[in-house]
């Protein structure tokens, strides 16, 4: 992307001609160092907090990349911005590289920086001396700008881009669209372009670098344009502004990948929001719990469910009372440990809230009143008791669901349990879905595929965003054991989705993908997997509404019945999936993809030749019934039925 592009997109340029170049505003570029060359980039000073000395050059370049986008002559945002670089050694160990980093922002508020650029991340830890120091800068009117990070999923950003006293980066490319590699998570508070884009590299040449560092080195030039036409803007205020002028991408309001959306350069208004007006909304915001208490089963888990006023994403903090009897993640999930009752807190910035939390015996329970397991329409539409009856019941065929995991129960026949997360706790599906979507498949009473072998593969706790790294070991682990069909992950990266995708064609195995996922990938495009949207009951398309239309293209292939359909419950009951459960495109179209498995099943029973994406593609005009007269872009060919193969 020319620096040129981005710099008149995000109303940089325009700034500049009225001679707003950031000039008199101090950013501190926290990183590897920093160095100046003439006529280009001058770095003003700073200190090497490894050496304890003012030898602040750069023999990485990272740092001197940071400092160039915000601040070179040639293709800076504020070329006339005083930079300072501090230098850390990030290829220390964590907390070594922390303690540097606390003494780097020390350092920025006796010196009464304005921005903070740090353009790196720790995941998976904790430290609260770190967390304190953002906020005492924060409280100082110092704006800190934090990487989202490079991880393409996180459930949860590395630290300080988690704090609520940093501003949290994703990356976008020229098309807007969330760029591969980029982390998100109801965290990231805005996004930035961040792939190729022209830099200077520790030696002075011109270099084409990606990656949130970037997204966010853009911000913080962005910050001190906005800084520099009124220099006593708080954060707050600050944050205010890019919030009301950012273009809203992705769905409506803040999101997991674009937060409030791509961020702009842009003239502070008179009429700009003040500390107090924003204190006062901030006194209204308030977190609650719909119910004051929760009851779980012994080595059970069930989502906390916590609210949010105003609604949107926020970053709230749990703990359990006694751990010994229940324990809740960073993600609000909770976990049964035996009988007995504690208390279950949230907490967010100076609000909290507290609901009990019973856990008890684990019980099998008696399904909901009225719920038939013999009659069941999408068995009766889509041929299933045909074939049921003529003894076809997906004997032999091995499938894996990726997910969440599944209960242990008698109503439903699984072959072998594998839970490839980082917290190894349990199979169990901790939100419930794991286990409707497993008894669609192989129910004994449910299922359109019950002789099937089918293998559970847990690689997400909650409703965690899976890890690409879970993702991929998951299919490879497919690919290693043979499995015949498999729901491809929409977690896996767009390179390795590549790769992936060939492999299981290579290996014979059907790739069937969720055409509901967040962002389109190549395994919806590609000829290796099909692309599953789901109808309704009466067979109708939702169209126009953000949370329950699919993507729609003529990668769609086919169609099955979203809810309405009978299942299994994480309370091992028999019960309907109605839509209220979730009216959501992603869990919709599971169950959709749920039944298109069960139905290959049957098909490869009776035809082994039917191993993979592009064989049963084939087959699809004469196997599915069309809908909206023939093939289209929203439910392909058809709404997929069961058939006895001549």
């Amino acid at each position: 992307m020319d620096n040129n592009d981005f710099l008149k997109s995000l109303n940089i340029t325009s700034l500049k001609e009225k001679n707003i170049k950031g000039k008199g505003i101090k950013v501190a570029v926290i990183d590897t160092g920093g160095n100046s060359f003439d006529g280009n980039l001058v770095i003003k000073g700073g200190y090497n907090f490894i050496e304890k000395s003012n030898n602040y050059k750069d023999v990485d370049g990272h740092g001197t990349a940071v400092a160039s986008i915000i601040s070179s002559n040639n293709y800076g945002v504020v070329p006339e911005s005083d930079v300072y670089s501090l230098k850390v050694d990030l290829s220390l160990s964590n907390e070594v590289v922390i303690n540097q980093v606390i003494d780097g922002l020390k350092w920025c508020i006796d010196n009464k920086m304005d921005i903070v650029n740090m353009s790196f991340g720790f995941p998976d830890c904790e430290s609260d001396e770190l967390e304190a120091v953002c906020l005492e800068a924060k409280k100082k009117g110092i704006v800190l700008v934090c990487a989202a990070g490079n991880t393409s999923i996180n459930a949860y950003l590395p630290i300080p881009a988690r704090y609520d006293s940093t501003i949290a980066i994703s990356s976008v490319d020229k098309n807007n669209i969330i760029s591969k590699t980029s982390s998100y998570s109801f965290g990231i508070d805005f996004c930035c372009y961040g792939e190729n884009i022209v830099a200077l590299d520790q030696n002075g040449k011109n270099i084409t670098v990606s990656g949130t560092s970037f997204s966010s080195a853009i911000t913080s030039g962005i910050i001190a344009l906005i800084k520099q036409q009124n220099s006593n803007l708080t954060f707050r205020e600050i944050y205010e502004i890019l919030k009301d002028n950012c273009i809203d991408l992705g769905d409506k309001g803040k999101d997991l990948y674009y937060g409030y959306g791509l961020i702009q350069a842009s003239i502070v208004p008179t009429n700009y929001k003040r500390e107090d007006e924003l204190i006062l909304e901030d006194i209204q915001k308030n977190i609650y719990f719909p119910q004051t208490k929760l009851q779980v089963q012994e080595s059970n888990q069930i989502n906390a469910n916590i609210v949010f006023l105003p609604n949107e994403m926020a970053y709230v903090k749990f703990k359990t009372t006694d751990e010994s009897i229940a324990t809740v993640s960073d993600g609000g999930i909770i976990t049964g440990k035996k009988v007995g009752s504690t208390n279950l807190i949230a907490t967010y910035n100076n609000k909290a809230a507290v609901c009990e939390v019973d856990v008890v015996e684990y019980v099998t329970n008696d399904s909901p009143p009225n719920v038939s397991t013999t009659d069941l329409f999408n068995f009766e539409d889509l041929n299933v008791y045909k074939l049921h009856n003529a003894g076809i019941k997906g004997k032999g065929i091995k499938i894996a669901y990726l997910g969440y995991g599944c209960i242990s129960t008698d109503k439903i026949n699984v072959t072998k349990y594998n839970d490839i997360t980082s917290e190894k706790s349990s199979f169990v599906d901790s939100n419930g879905y794991g286990t409707v979507y497993t008894s669609l498949i192989s129910g004994k009473l449910t299922g359109l595929a019950p002789e099937c072998e089918i293998y559970v593969i847990k690689e997400s706790v909650g409703y965690a965003t899976k890890s690409y790294t879970n993702c991929k070991n998951a299919v490879e682990w497919c690919i290693a054991n043979k499995i015949d069909i498999i729901n491809f992950d929409n977690g896996v990266q767009d390179t390795v989705a590549d790769s992936l995708l060939k492999k299981c064609y290579d290996a014979n195995i059907i790739c069937v993908t969720n055409g509901g996922g967040w962002v389109i990938g190549p395994q919806h495009k590609s000829i290796y997997s099909l692309t599953v949207n789901y109808v309704t009951p009466d067979k109708k398309f939702i169209s126009g509404d953000n949370n329950k239309t699919p993507f729609t293209g003529n990668f769609v292939d086919c169609v099955s019945y979203g809810y309405g359909v009978t299942c299994v419950n994480s309370k091992n009951q028999y019960d309907i999936y109605e839509i209220g459960t979730n009216p959501h495109k992603i869990f919709l179209c599971d169950v959709a993809v749920m039944q298109v498995m069960g139905l290959l099943a049957l098909l490869k029973q009776q035809d082994p030749t039917i191993n993979n994406a592009v064989k049963v593609r084939s087959l699809l005009p004469k196997l599915c019934e069309p809908l909206y007269g023939g093939r289209n872009d929203n439910t392909g060919y058809g709404l997929l039925k069961a058939d006895i193969l001549q």
